[in-house]
Order: C-alpha cells, then structure tokens, then sequence
C-alpha cells in the first residue's frame, strides 16, 4: 500500500505550523502567508525492529583528551569595525547570516567586504535580487568597480553549490537566502521550507571546502529575520544591523558568534561612497561639551559589548491634554521607562501623573543595559523642573523599587571614558565610591556617591 503524505500549512512570515488552512497566522497575525507544504507520514520507531534493519553500523566516540584543536584562521575584512563584531576577522569555513531592513546596508558593506578580501582571495557574489547592472551602479558608487571579484545573479542553490565545490573560493556572497531555491524541495522560494533546505546545504559545503559564506536575511516586521528559526540555530555569526534607514549611522551587532563574544557593536557611517567607520562614538551619541544647554539632556557612558562611549538621553516632559498621560520611548525599553516613572513618583514625590513623558536615545542606538536608570530619572526630572544639568555632569547606577542607586559593573572603564570626553562631575553609588577612590581612575573627575535617587534630585534642586 502506498505511504500517504501529510500536508501542513507554513507561515512564510514566522515559520508556524498547523494542519489547518487558516486566513490569518495564529502566531504572527498576518493574513495569507499560510503555504502548504507536503511531509510524507513518518513511521512509528518500533525498538525491537532495529537490530533486524539496522545495517550493524554504530556512531563513532572519541575520548576528548585524544582530540586536537587548531587555531581557526581569521581573514581580515579590512573594516576593523566589521572585525571587531565578528571577533577578530571572519572565520574560514564558517556561515555567516546577515539581516536588517530593507536599504539599511547590508549589500553595500558585502560588497566593500568582497571588494577587499578580492586583492588576494577568490570571491563570488551571488544575487537573486537584483542584475548585474545594478550590482556594479553600486559598485561604481563606492568606487570599488575595479576590483576583481565575480557575479552571478544565479538563484538555483544547486548549481551555486555545484560552483563552490568545483572553483573553491575563499569566500561566497548569497545575497539573499530567501532569493534562492533548491529545484528537490516542492515549494517557492521563501518559503520555510526551501530557506531551510537551502541553508543546510550551503552550510554543508562551507565546512566541506572550507568556504566562508555570508548570507543576507530579509526581516519581519518584528524586526526578526524571515523563514524559521532553524536557519539562526544552523549558522555560525548572525549579525543584525540597525538603526533608522532615513538617518546616516547604523549599527551592527553580533546576537549570536560561535567564534566570538555575542553583543559585540560596530558602528558605521552611510556616506555616498559607502559605510564609513566610526571610531569615536561618543562624538557621535552625544552633543559637544560647549553647546547649548537644555533641561532634559542628560550624558550617560553605556557598554555594549566590550565597547564603551558616552550617551546623549533626552527627556520631555509636558502637562497631559488627556485623561491618561502618555509615556513613549525610542531606544529605550518602554516597561523600564514606566518603572523608572513609578520610581519618581513615589521615592522622589515627583508628581508625573499628569504629565506626558517622552525619552529618546540620541542618533537610534537602542539602550538595554540598567546602567542608565539614574541617568534617565534626572533626564525627566530635569525636563519636568526646567532646571538644566550641565554638560560635563554624568549619572552611572541602576535603580531598586525602593529607589536605591545600585552599583553597575565596568565602572572605572565607563569613567575613563568620560575622561576622554572631558567631563568633569559624576554621579554614582554611594556602594560603588570606595572601588573607585582606591584607583586612581577617577582623577581628574569628581566622583560623587549617593545612596537614594531622592538625594540626586535635591541635588539638582528640585525640592
């Protein structure tokens, strides 16, 4: 008798899977992007069967101690911003997935990596979406038309596969995953299950000739790369590069590294002749010491990754035109915004239940870390008094529902960089005071240590 097949349904969008044709994804809410797909109907495992099929052959087990390693060999991208997320330069044989939003840069940084590693390694660029003609306007752009790196708009993964095992390159451009298709798996190109097969192979292949490949990764509107999830589990590197396509920085960041640390940060300029590194980025995410000052802008030194420079976050707050008062954020969490308010209100007799609060992070970075809890209670109340903090003052600390200024980590290294950024005075806690007088970081700079977020608002003069 025949095996019957099963047919599921698929999201393009998140990858959900139901038996059940529906209009709308259950998981992420959009409306026909459920696609089926055929399985074929997987047999019960019957254990006593086993030794009567099996072929008599067993898994191979090594002892650890009799294991040797190597040490991975790094190719400079020439970008030492791209070097520094990746850990030091990418990793021959390893698979490396890019994503962000559409014109945010992603092709524009591959092309200026394959331009530089093609003065003395074989490149290929693959693309699925755009000509060749487009690809070397582009190229023409950067100034980069003369490198010596080929192009293939190829989008059938097999016979890309078919080429990097017989030419060997160094490193392989797939611009982008969702663009290509494997003529074997019974779908379109897109679809979770071709993004899948697709990957799988090409990661095979890498690790087989030891071909180091970038993958570009569309993105949801969740902001989360398209197709499933496996793909971000099957990889070695994914980087995410955000930031506001409309402005000029962008920042890349490592989520996941198989060969390095996860959070490390590059940060680019999107100029006409391509990204451009920045090497100080606290000239960048914060005003200059002598320019105006306003109430509501406070500077705050912030780590990502193993990186640190000085923030700019700035508060406005206004009387509420409604009955419930709005809080918005861009760059910070909204849930930590609305703490940090209750925190206010209660500890420091801030009266903002009528207020409308509004926080931004200067230039799209995104703040996650607790570090800049002090330094966005003064930002609000700053704004909500009128009374301006001056430029060379910073605030470092975590704050507890009690209203307690907490000690964060990496003190001295955010102090130093304060340091190079001139300023003058900062706020930390009280906790963390006697770490710091004990070195000589802090010359230069006045280190003041308070216990209670209600001090730092007296201080400033709020009463």
């Amino acid at each position: 008798m025949p095996k019957k097949n099963n047919i599921i349904f698929i999201c393009e969008n998140c990858g959900e899977t139901t038996i059940n044709w529906m209009g709308k994804c259950p998981s992420c809410n959009s409306w026909n992007t459920l696609k089926p797909f055929t399985e074929p109907e997987e047999n019960k495992i019957n254990i006593k069967n086993i030794s009567k099929n099996s072929s008599g052959d067993k898994a191979l087990l090594t002892s650890i101690k009799k294991i040797k390693t190597f040490d991975n060999v790094r190719i400079s991208t020439e970008i030492e911003e791209l070097n520094g997320v990746l850990g030091g330069g990418i990793v021959s044989g390893s698979v490396i997935l890019i994503g962000g939003e559409p014109g945010i840069g992603k092709s524009t940084l591959l092309l200026q990596v394959a331009s530089n590693i093609a003065k003395k390694e074989k490149v290929f660029y693959f693309t699925g979406e755009e000509s060749l003609e487009q690809i070397k306007l582009r190229a023409d752009r950067l100034n980069i038309s003369d490198s010596d790196f080929l192009i293939s708009s190829e989008s059938n993964a097999d016979n890309i596969v078919n080429t990097l095992l017989e030419e060997k390159p160094k490193l392989a451009i797939i611009d982008s995953i969702q663009t290509i298709y494997s003529p074997s798996t019974n779908s379109i190109a897109g679809s979770p299950a071709q993004i899948k097969n697709c990957a799988w192979v090409l990661m095979q292949t890498a690790k087989l000739k030891n071909i180091t490949i970038f993958l570009v990764g569309h993105i949801t509107k969740e902001g989360t790369i398209a197709g499933p999830k496996i793909l971000e589990h099957i990889v070695d590197c994914v980087l995410y590069f955000e930031g506001d396509d409309k402005g000029i920085y962008r920042i890349l960041r490592a989520v996941k590294n198989r060969y390095g640390a996860v959070d490390e940060v590059g940060i680019f300029e999107m100029t006409e002749k391509g990204l451009m590194e920045v090497r100080d980025a606290s000239r960048v995410f914060t005003k200059g010491i002598n320019e105006s000052i306003f109430a509501g802008n406070v500077i705050s030194p912030v780590i990502e990754g193993s990186r640190v420079f000085c923030v700019e976050q700035e508060a406005l707050v206004g009387s509420s035109a409604f009955g419930y008062p709005r809080r918005l954020t861009m760059g910070y969490d909204q849930y930590r915004l609305l703490i940090i308010i209750a925190i206010l209100e209660k500890r420091a007799h801030l009266n903002l239940s009528n207020q409308d609060v509004y926080l931004n992070i200067a230039n799209g970075l995104n703040v996650k870390e607790t570090a800049s809890d002090l330094s966005v209670a003064m930002a609000i109340a700053s704004s909500m008094s009128g009374i301006a903090i001056q430029r060379t003052t910073a605030y470092i600390g975590e704050l507890g529902l009690s209203g307690e200024v907490r000690p964060v980590r990496f003190i001295e290294r955010r102090i130093k960089e304060m340091k190079k950024f001139s300023l003058k005075e900062v706020y930390i806690s009280k906790r963390a005071l006697k770490e710091i007088q004990s070195s000589k970081t802090a010359e230069g700079i006045k280190v003041i240590g308070i216990e209670h977020i209600s001090e730092a608002v007296k201080r400033l003069g709020i009463n």
